[in-house]
């Protein structure tokens, strides 16, 4: 039963007073469709996971229009270099909530009158939700708790601008994989909608819309991946990162850290016992790259990788003396940050990271531990263990390993994907020609590309030789 718009009107006036501020899960009842594992995520992500999945269903229905589709897809490709992604307050014409990127395009090019008027997404999307919110709880009931807000009762026009201040500050992204294969202004075949389920990675139900049908309400879709929306027009409501669009700028490349004035670049493979102790090995990446799509997520349009280094350490007493003993150590890397193109393309992206200025004989073996960030409330935690070079009984390091340090990483936000064990031996023996992954030709040196995961590297040695 549809509801009236003016009994509707006067249901939010004073529904407002019935709710809080905050909206608990258990007072919330949500379509049962959800896929199985979504109720297990934290609060705040399975509160977004019911936003998207809700919207995703509103927008099928506001895409049964022609001119609401040809509104959201000259919206995507006047905003996004990439053209495949826009933010819900630009369709909106919201620039208190825009991006920076966005706004910066708004106000270059003023185009703010002409989204101010004569917009068809947006006007749809406004009737539809006051003719039939009903239908989408969450999304409901969150609204009344935004309208119950003290700010938003001295800044109340209309419900109308209310409804666009709400929509706007959710923070959503429709997000479009492929969107320069279909014609909008002749296609009408179905339409498919999906959302960030944010507990899986590859795939999601989705909703189907038929553009000659009824279209009265979406069909369940059960499994929607990238291959499915490479074939059918899908849209993805996912949420705006903080840096959603960063990488439509060229960042800074990073500076090469500055080793010794007299070390060497080791460009020929070394048994590792020659490099002693008192030599300094400092060894760094210059260059990576991501091969496989693995990492990216659901449509996702980037990649955060972020690596840590894990180490052993001969422990120091207090008055200068060797201890009996060694411990682990981590370091922490900058985030490397990969597009679509960057992956596809398998492009080297200079990081310059300094692996370590000085890669003693007594670190028998160091690890990589590989994790992708994501917008998560949780840690992601992983442990490995690394082998120590050193004779504790005559206080000298050796070739061999004596003992294993366990160590143990957690990263905020992220995912662990895969740690890698790098025997010092090893990676001396292979600076340069091909193995498993090739080479990667710099300043006329084949080195040797290795890998952890799928993001692969090379290493590039200078060696100073100090007398012992």
């Amino acid at each position: 039963m549809k509801r009236n718009p003016l009994i509707f009107l006067g249901y939010l006036l004073v529904g407002p007073l019935l709710f809080n501020a905050c909206l608990p899960k258990e007072e919330v009842l949500v379509n049962p469709i959800d896929p199985e594992g979504t109720l297990v995520l934290p609060t705040g992500e399975w509160k977004q996971v019911e936003t998207a999945k809700e919207f995703s269903q509103l927008l099928g229905q506001v895409l049964l229009d022609k001119g609401a589709r040809i509104t959201l897809s000259e919206h995507i490709r006047h905003y996004d270099s990439f053209g495949d992604a826009v933010s819900l307050s630009a369709l909106l014409g919201d620039k208190q909530r825009m991006p920076p990127s966005e706004l910066a395009q708004w106000d270059r090019e003023k185009i703010n009158a002409a989204v101010r008027t004569g917009n068809p997404f947006r006007e749809v999307l406004l009737a539809h939700s006051l003719k039939h919110f009903e239908a989408y709880p969450f999304l409901e009931k969150a609204f009344e708790n935004f309208r119950a807000r003290p700010e938003q009762a001295q800044q109340r026009v209309s419900l109308q601008e209310e409804l666009i201040a709400f929509f706007a500050s959710q923070g959503l992204v429709i997000h479009f994989p492929y969107e320069e294969q279909f014609d909008w202004q002749t296609y009408d075949g179905g339409i498919t909608t999906t959302y960030d389920p944010i507990i899986r990675e590859d795939w999601n139900e989705g909703f189907l819309y038929s553009l000659t049908g009824s279209g009265s309400s979406g069909s369940l879709v059960p499994y929607v991946d990238d291959a499915y929306s490479f074939q059918h027009p899908t849209l993805v409501v996912t949420y705006l990162d903080e840096d959603f669009y960063e990488l439509q700028t060229t960042p800074p490349v990073p500076e090469l850290p500055k080793p010794a004035a007299d070390a060497v670049i080791l460009d020929y493979n070394v048994n590792h016992t020659s490099i002693s102790q008192a030599d300094i090995l400092f060894s760094t990446i210059p260059e990576v790259k991501l091969t496989g799509r693995d990492y990216l997520g659901l449509f996702g349009r980037i990649v955060k990788v972020r690596l840590y280094r894990g180490s052993s350490k001969v422990q120091v007493n207090f008055d200068g003396t060797i201890g009996s003993s060694a411990q682990g150590e981590t370091y922490r890397y900058d985030e490397i940050r990969f597009s679509k193109d960057d992956i596809k393309l398998e492009r080297w992206k200079t990081v310059n990271i300094q692996f370590d200025p000085d890669w003693d004989l007594s670190e028998n073996s160091q690890q990589f531990f590989l994790f992708t960030e994501h917008n998560l409330t949780g840690k992601a935690k992983a442990s490995a263990g690394v082998k120590v070079g050193y004779d504790f009984l005559t206080k000298k390091p050796t070739a061999e390993a004596t003992g294993t340090v366990q160590l143990e990483v957690e990263s905020g936000g992220s995912r662990f994907r895969v740690n890698s064990e790098l025997p010092r031996r090893s990676v001396l023996a292979y600076i340069v020609g091909p193995t498993d992954h090739g080479v990667r030709t710099r300043n006329g040196i084949d080195f040797n590309v290795k890998s952890v995961g799928l993001l692969h590297y090379y290493f590039e040695h200078r060696f100073t030789d100090i007398p012992d």
